[in-house]
């Protein structure tokens, strides 16, 4: 003989009802078609972005000394950091690397790269 659950306990009342999702999406109207183009859009567009990521293998930074030693190009995936590296020219010190010619806006060693970027070498004479 099975035993019955008991009424007045809801523990065991819900142990033993079955869970009812029949009814979860009916206030949602769209149809199966157009749900099965959103989900291939959604993995065409995983699949290009992984292709990306693999293709590209991160982000290109690169080094302009301006008249001071060489400094190789960095490849590098969103959020890292750079590994610093300091150029050197006679007569001149090495004040840091700027995202910009004029050297008024310097890249902060802690900033993490977010895309492909040019950094230039400034100096105080």
């Amino acid at each position: 003989m099975s035993e019955r659950p008991d009424l007045k306990d809801p523990q065991k009342t819900q142990q033993t009802t079955p869970l009812n999702l029949h009814n979860l999406y009916s206030h949602v109207k769209i149809s199966v078609k157009t749900l099965d183009k959103i989900i291939v859009g959604l993995i065409l567009v995983l699949v290009i972005v992984v292709v990306y990521a693999i293709s590209n293998q991160g982000f290109t930074v690169e080094f302009d000394p301006r008249g001071g030693t060489p400094v190789e190009s960095q490849k590098h995936l969103y959020g890292e950091k750079i590994d610093w590296e300091v150029s050197e020219r006679e007569g001149s010190r090495f004040l840091g690397w700027a995202v910009d010619e004029d050297c008024k806006v310097f890249w902060g060693e802690d900033q993490e790269i977010t895309g492909s970027v040019r950094l230039y070498a400034c100096w105080e004479e």
